[in-house]
């Protein structure tokens, strides 16, 4: 399997991708490299918004509410929706989301005293989907027959998800050490006449400092190398992620209706990013029915090695959304919308911590502080948190989006709803970064493609307060084709699809209840947990197993709402 940027080579030679090092001539990747800056993958994982959330009604009815409207989601899709209300309108929906991502190409995990027992595979968690309220600020009798405002906050993004990986009986050169040796080789990394190392000012380079720090790596006048892990060693690696927060929009909107047949309407959206990653990385060295050398010929020996890595973003973002319907006919309604690209800015912070256990096997010679078990604990992570935020913040603009829908009602008791939506993923832009020079656009205009959303949605009465719904909504690959079976050095999604159901109540002339459940798959690109490739040489290098993920998400909704 082809690693991404090693199909983008001429673009990398160009240089119309900036170096953060010297390692001109290495690939290196992987999910615990790059978490200290926001990378071109980063910016379609923070674009990928289908609009599976909204109200109970609408996630029931897979939100095929282009040309439907009349709902707290339309501020969100098709703000000529909210001309449609004829009554004042509130609701709040929480939801109750399980979801699990297993992960496919290692071996399962378990979970040692060495490592973290809050990786699990599974992650429950209870949220906002919507809240808001419709009003109607005119009512008249002429061609303007009404118009009204609406104020909602709806969720457009969820980030909470647990994954994790195992791969054992490795050989020793496939480890992170050796992963660490290339950058600090390639890069020319020093360290001062007492042999100490300070935490250079770009974090870019913290992991190789964490490594060198806790003897996975070491140095002397012929350059870098490993003396802690026997060529003998097998390496058994273990890998989580765990991924929080979500994107919300509250949308600002005013909808007006001409003599109940054209529908026109706008919205104001501000976006509310909420991302916290935390990447941890761990590795057992284990020599086989008693190989492990001699104190003699190696006097210290890394038992454990384990690396942990915290992202965090915040940030907002700015679009503007236009809509139209039209109502030939009764029984028809036929939606446009058309969605600005949201402009981001973005806080990143990011810290980094290693820890391992070192065995003097032999005499000590270097004089090291140890436990009463023979054992050197390092501990080690920067006094600091790296932060970019303020005029050294992330900007960059989401696609463009144009959405169209048509809804029909057949006798007053049943409506069908369907919609498309086309969004422009090569169109994302980085605008500025805190790192001089980089530009992703030839990247960004090389990978991605126009993603297509279909939206189909259903709903019967089968009693007058009792209504019946369905709904389905797919998502397809935004990647091109030829790169779609790449590895991408963080995984990110390729397609979509969710499956909904659900019945509404009306409890009272005024107050009405709706409960709905989806279920939500999303497939993931191909990834490792790291791997450097000497891109003149591409037989040479190291690389950990290739992964595969998807997340499955169960979700329930309520909603409960007013209308008066």
């Amino acid at each position: 399997m082809k690693h991404l940027y090693r199909l983008l080579i001429p673009l990398l030679l160009l240089g119309m991708t900036p170096e953060r090092s010297n390692a001109q001539s290495y690939d290196l990747g992987g999910a615990i490299f790059n978490n200290d800056a926001l990378q071109w993958y980063d910016l379609y994982n923070l674009s990928f918004t289908s609009h599976n959330y909204g109200t109970a009604r609408s996630m029931a009815m897979g939100n095929a509410f282009t040309a439907l409207g009349a709902d707290m989601v339309s501020a969100s899709l098709n703000p000529a929706g909210i001309g449609m209300y004829i009554k004042n309108d509130i609701s709040i929906t929480p939801l109750l989301q399980f979801s699990s991502t297993p992960t496919t190409g290692g071996e399962p995990y378990y979970m040692g005293p060495t490592r973290n027992e809050e990786f699990k595979e599974r992650n429950t968690r209870f949220g906002l989907s919507s809240l808001g309220g419709v009003f109607t600020a005119y009512r008249g009798t002429g061609a303007l027959t009404n118009l009204n405002i609406g104020i909602v906050y709806n969720r457009i993004a969820d980030f909470n998800q647990n994954s994790r990986n195992a791969s054992r009986y490795n050989a020793a050169e496939e480890s992170m050490a050796n992963f660490f040796c290339i950058q600090a080789t390639a890069d020319e990394l020093k360290t001062n006449s007492n042999g100490q190392m300070a935490f250079p000012e770009d974090p870019y380079y913290w992991g190789a400092t964490l490594a060198y720090k806790n003897g996975l790596i070491n140095r002397d006048d012929k350059g870098w190398f490993i003396d802690r892990i026997s060529p003998n060693a097998e390496v058994d690696q273990y890998a989580a992620t765990s991924t929080r927060g979500s994107m919300g929009e509250y949308a600002f909107t005013v909808g007006m209706n001409f003599i109940d047949r054209i529908y026109v309407g706008a919205s104001l959206g501000i976006h509310s990013l909420n991302y916290k990653r935390t990447t941890y990385y761990g590795e057992n060295y284990i020599y086989a029915n008693g190989g492990a050398p001699s104190g003699a010929d190696m006097p210290y020996q890394l038992e454990y090695a384990n690396y942990m890595q915290y992202t965090e973003l915040s940030g907002s973002g700015v679009n503007l959304k236009l809509g139209i319907t039209a109502r030939p006919v009764d029984w028809l309604r036929i939606g446009v919308a058309y969605h600005t690209p949201t402009a981001y800015s973005i806080a990143l912070r990011y810290n980094a911590r290693m820890w391992s256990a070192t065995y003097s096997a032999g005499s000590n010679p270097d004089n090291y502080e140890l436990n009463k078990d023979g054992y050197i604990y390092d501990d080690v992570s920067p006094d600091y948190a790296w932060e970019d935020r303020d005029s050294n913040a992330w900007h960059y603009s989401s696609p463009s989006r144009l959405l169209v829908g048509v809804a029909t009602t057949i006798a007053r008791r049943v409506i069908l709803s369907a919609d498309y939506e086309r969004s422009w993923y090569q169109s994302m832009r980085l605008r500025t970064a805190p790192i001089e020079g980089l530009n992703y656009t030839p990247v960004i205009q090389e990978v991605f493609q126009g993603s297509s959303t279909i939206r189909l949605g259903a709903e019967g009465y089968i009693l007058p307060g009792l209504a019946l719904r369905a709904g389905y909504i797919w998502s397809g690959a935004a990647i091109a084709p030829e790169y779609r079976n790449a590895v991408i050095s963080h995984a990110v999604p390729l397609k979509q699809y969710a499956i909904t159901g659900g019945v509404g109540f009306q409890l009272s002339d005024n107050m009405y209840l709706d409960l709905t459940y989806q279920y939500n798959k999303t497939q993931y690109s191909a990834f490792q947990n790291f791997y450097a490739v000497d891109l003149n040489d591409m037989d040479s290098g190291i690389e950990s197993v290739t992964l595969s993920k998807s997340t499955a998400r169960h979700m329930a909704i309520l909603t409960l709402g007013c209308r008066f």
